[in-house]
């Protein structure tokens, strides 16, 4: 009660107490640079987005960015190069990107140079230009660069009209020649109507893990020898689950032309698995020249002109339940599995059925491999015995005679 008169003594009236207001101190937000990071962008291309070409968008690009491809064609060659990591280049569902007439070096029309890149869901094709080797790539991975190749149908790489010339290649990763290295992994595409070669992967310290591709050469044809997939001068790859046909030489009216195409070529390799795929309709399925240490398991091989797997100058290989049927012209050393000048190989498991030649034939220069528990005619060559390196008919003109020739693998060289 002494309170209640005591408030009523000082604020008569019963009016409440005035607050004087008094001046609230400015604050500005300050903002700190993070390093100059950014958030990964997504930038369009095409008609009526902000960049009308591709590189005009790779070169605003910053690294982890997404460049997204409306549908159409895109006339250009590219260059993913230093600063531009983890881009990705992705095409809506109708994105082609095509060969110029005239392309500077390299002639890919796609050449990555950074790391981390991915190239998805697109059309890259060709041809090139009227002559020989005018174009030398779909994609070319070089410079220490890496890049996912995924999703895309890679056509046409080729002379316009396709020619002899050895350098066109659909995807090429590292160059041996050139000094360059590069990685990639390589999966789910569709890779055809290739001059020379399907995927070539080259050079020590270049390595690819080429998955569940579609892969058909243009064979037969009388222009070149093709290969599907060449590992070469001690690049390394895992190549697992594709399916690679079509590399079919015909020497036409000229027998002594040997050359040969092959699906699967290991030439001077460095480590190398192949497992899973189907080979077939090539002139030989499997070819591996001078490697050590190989891995060729639980392939299917089928239909190939004269020898389904090949070893030649090889050694401490494993081939293992893989199975061979049809392959080869009834000559000696043709068929299913083939060892030349090979030594010191694990031949096990395997099924070779229906060949024509020999089911599993090994050369009198080919010594301690051991061969366990494989189902198939066994044809060992031993001294004084001649045993010739594989024969095989020459693809015949609608009149005269058969001829025999031995054929010869035709390398991508560089």
């Amino acid at each position: 009660m002494a309170m209640l008169t005591l408030l009523r003594k000082w604020f008569p009236g019963n009016k409440r107490p005035v607050r004087t207001s008094r001046p609230m101190p400015r604050y500005r937000l300050l903002v700190e640079a993070l390093e100059d990071r950014q958030a990964p962008a997504t930038l369009h291309v095409g008609s009526g987005e902000p960049f009308p070409t591709i590189q005009a968008a790779v070169n605003f690009a910053h690294a982890n960015d997404t460049i997204l491809l409306d549908d159409g064609t895109y006339t250009e060659q590219l260059r993913i190069g230093p600063g531009k990591d983890g881009l990705t280049l992705r095409g809506d569902k109708n994105a082609v990107i095509q060969a110029p007439s005239t392309m500077t070096a390299p002639l890919a029309i796609v050449q990555v140079s950074a790391k981390n890149v991915t190239i998805q869901n697109l059309t890259i094709t060709g041809p090139g230009g009227a002559g020989t080797n005018t174009i030398e790539a779909g994609i070319r991975v070089d410079s220490n660069g890496s890049a996912t190749i995924k999703n895309n149908h890679i056509t046409n790489i080729r002379d316009n009209p396709m020619t002899g010339g050895q350098e066109p290649v659909a995807i090429e990763v590292g160059r041996a020649s050139q000094g360059q290295i590069g990685r990639a992994t390589i999966v789910n595409n569709v890779i055809d109507n290739y001059q020379k070669g399907g995927i070539v992967v080259d050079g020590a310290g270049s390595y690819a893990a080429i998955t569940n591709n579609i892969i058909r050469g243009a064979g037969p044809t009388q222009v070149i020898a093709q290969n599907g997939i060449q590992v070469s001068a001690g690049a390394s790859a895992s190549i697992e689950d594709n399916d690679v046909t079509g590399n079919v030489f015909d020497p036409g009216n000229n027998p002594n032309n040997t050359d040969s195409g092959s699906g699967i070529l290991l030439d001077n390799p460095g480590t190398v698995t192949v497992n899973h795929n189907r080979v077939w309709n090539n002139d030989i399925g499997i070819f591996v020249f001078n490697a050590t240490g190989v891995r060729i398991t639980n392939n299917t091989v089928w239909n190939n002109s004269f020898i389904g797997i090949d070893l030649d100058t090889t050694s401490g290989s494993w081939v293992a339940r893989n199975k061979t049927s049809n392959n080869g012209s009834d000559n000696q050393g043709d068929g299913g599995i083939a060892l030349f000048h090979s030594s010191n190989n694990n031949i096990e498991e395997n099924e070779s059925k229906n060949n024509s030649g020999d089911g599993l034939f090994v050369d009198d220069t080919s010594k301690n491999n051991v061969i366990p528990r494989t189902t198939s005619r066994i044809t060992r060559c031993s001294t004084p015995k001649t045993c010739p390196r594989a024969q095989a008919p020459a693809a015949q003109p609608t009149t005269g005679p058969r001829t025999t020739v031995k054929p010869t693998i035709s390398m991508a060289r560089w």
